[in-house]
């Protein structure tokens, strides 16, 4: 188990870049009135800021992960969508820093293949995936 540690501290570091605009969201939110708790090594924010960000047009979103940092509309939300936002944690800690540019990316690439930017994402269908969600009427 000793080793499990160092391990985690870099994964954390990895994954840090992304952490940080998640933790600056997070900040946002805790300064509008929202709250913070932690969960399977994860903060997750809800309320405040987070809320207003994820009911934007341009989001539209019940959750969403930046690094070990969950938002949320509400905790409700935020225990209705643990499973696939920590699927995204874990996407993450593989990716690192290139974690959202490669989002961006595979965002493009499905909108220009004719597919849905979000929904036929690969981060979204590898999570989706991990969490059993996975829709088998949709044609990936």
């Amino acid at each position: 188990m000793p080793a499990r540690r160092p391990v985690r501290v870099l994964l954390y570091l990895w994954a840090g870049p992304t952490s940080l605009v998640g933790l600056t969201a997070g900040l946002l939110t805790l300064r509008t009135g929202g709250r913070v708790q932690r969960r399977r090594g994860a903060l997750e924010f809800h309320g405040g800021f987070a809320r207003w960000l994820l009911e934007r047009r341009a989001v539209r979103a019940s959750a969403m992960t930046l690094g070990h940092v969950i938002l949320g509309r509400d905790e409700h939300c935020l225990d209705a969508c643990r499973e696939h936002e920590q699927a995204h944690v874990r996407q993450v800690e593989r990716w690192g820093a290139l974690f959202l540019p490669a989002y961006g990316v595979a965002s493009l690439w499905a909108w220009a293949r004719g597919r849905h930017y979000y929904l036929d994402n690969w981060f979204e269908r590898d999570a989706r995936r991990r969490c059993g969600d996975e829709d088998p009427a949709r044609p990936w």
